[in-house]
């Protein structure tokens, strides 16, 4: 069988220095597509699959999310390649399984590679310019490891928030200082970076959005987006799936305007967007992962819920409208999707496949490729229609038919021991190559509370956007940027 290194080596090959028009072979492309097309990827927090319209969720609020899948292209069997949120991140801005650095489990402070080019860098080597929006989300590598300090050209500045409610445990709040609330202020900044950089002559663009939402807490939601969904409901508080509903009526309102915004450009037969989730939803907020069960938190993690997402991939007049593709794919294949679409060698280290040739039909999906986890108490993999787990302290894998039994109810693992014991040689061979894992290295003494300990890369906090050119010249200075500094400012304004 060949190994999924093998397959992606192959795919490196054809995909290394060729431009888009190259490699998807439409003949009027070339006419209609001037320059190398505009990247945005839309990496939502803890969006359960089953929450989504197009994935068929029965009280659905996200008609924007799925007008991407009806003018693109809706991925059935895809996953994110880490769980929790941070090495979900990490892999995918690296290309790599995060095991082959050190990092297994959520392990914040934990650095990626200094000696491999993100994929914000590679981007940024090849002529985009690069911006991110989300910073609470970065949530990558150690504390000098920022999205300005590895390959991002500009950031919209995340307004600090009320004080005692800046960090995670019941989790982050989405209201600023100012009275804003995040997520709006997010979906402005991406807008604002479309209004500059969106121009046809233009450099092209990466836009890298990682909303808070829809990470607890929800009752911090504006009432409007309540009262849209329920407007007989009768008293103040609301029940906690309203609070999760409304929380991605406003992200879907977002990604609506984005999506206007590209048309109002003339842009959107130039850009491609990537869509997916971090990681399962929340069972706390009463989020649905049907057919799958399972999500963040304790024994939930182990179930599928937790590791399929809902990912689109969208990019009119280069791949077909409406169409499901239902090969093995990960979060993992967005360095190499990215690389390919801008005409940028893959590097060595990125370990996933270019997309664009199978959400075409181009190429056919390889029906031997697997997927491995190992992180948070859950090791998996993932190979045809069959899932291996464990869960804690088990000892013996537990196998499930996925594709008839996505629910997971019943272990076959004593009526298939030939296909226990060849995913186990699998999983084993992919662990082998993994070293130890490495500690998180915590910043110097000076900057612990303006990193959360080291958990949180030092990052600028206010209003408005901050150049790398910027953030270079003051980044040594907590006093410019740290939250707590900058909250003190605002208030007294």
């Amino acid at each position: 069988m060949e190994t999924r290194r093998e397959f992606l080596m192959h795919l490196a090959a054809g995909a290394a220095g060729t431009s888009l028009v190259a490699s998807c072979h439409q003949s009027d492309m070339s006419k209609s597509r001037e320059r190398r097309p505009n990247i945005i990827i839309i990496y939502v927090d803890d969006l359960a699959r089953g929450d989504v319209g197009v994935f068929g969720c029965p009280d659905s609020v996200t008609p924007n999310i799925d007008s991407l899948a009806a003018k693109g292209v809706k991925l059935t069997n895809a996953y994110t390649i880490n769980i929790p949120c941070s090495p979900s991140r990490c892999g995918l801005m690296m290309g790599m399984y995060t095991q082959r650095f050190g990092k297994y489990h959520l392990s914040r402070g934990v650095p990626i590679p200094d000696d491999k080019p993100t994929m914000a860098e590679m981007l940024r080597s090849a002529g985009y310019v690069t911006g991110f929006v989300g910073t609470e989300k970065w949530d990558i590598g150690r504390w000098d490891q920022g999205a300005l300090d590895r390959g991002f050209m500009e950031m919209g500045i995340h307004p600090p928030r009320v004080e005692g409610k800046e960090y995670f445990g019941g989790g982050s709040s989405y209201v600023g200082v100012d009275g804003s609330y995040l997520t709006e202020v997010e979906g402005q900044y991406v807008l604002e970076f479309l209004e500059r950089h969106g121009k046809k002559k233009s450099k092209p663009f990466f836009m890298y959005f990682t909303p808070l939402a829809v990470h607890v807490p929800h009752n911090e939601v504006p009432v409007k987006y309540l009262k849209r969904l329920y407007p007989n409901h009768a008293g103040e508080k609301y029940a906690k799936r309203q609070y999760l509903r409304a929380t991605l009526l406003a992200l879907d309102d977002q990604v609506g305007l984005i999506l206007k915004k590209l048309r109002e450009l003339g842009i959107e037969k130039e850009t491609m967007i990537m869509f997916c989730s971090d990681n399962g939803g929340d069972p706390a907020a009463e989020c649905r992962p049907a057919p799958y069960r399972g999500g963040k938190r304790g024994a939930n993690r182990q179930w599928e819920g937790n590791f399929r997402m809902p990912t689109i991939v969208t990019f009119p007049g280069t791949l077909p409208a409406g169409k499901e593709y239902d090969g093995m794919a990960s979060t993992i294949d967005f360095y190499a999707t990215a690389a390919a679409a801008a005409g940028a060698a893959l590097p060595e280290h990125c370990e996933g496949k270019d997309l664009l040739p199978l959400l075409r039909g181009a190429t056919k999906p390889n029906a031997d490729e697997a997927l491995f986890w190992n992180s948070s108490g859950v090791q998996a993999a993932r190979w045809r229609q069959w899932r291996l787990v464990k869960h804690g302290k088990e000892t013996a894998w537990r196998l499930y038919d996925i594709k008839n039994d996505p629910g997971e109810h019943t272990d076959l693992a004593e009526q298939h021991p030939e296909i226990l014991e060849e995913m186990d040689k699998k999983y084993h061979e992919w662990l082998n190559q993994m070293p130890e894992p490495r500690e998180r290295v915590k910043p110097p003494e000076n900057l612990l509370a303006h990193t959360r300990n080291g958990n949180h890369a030092r990052r600028p906090f206010g209003r408005g956007w901050m150049t790398v050119e910027k953030w270079d010249k003051i980044k040594d200075d907590p006093t410019q940027w740290s939250e707590y500094h900058v909250r003190k400012r605002m208030l007294l304004k």
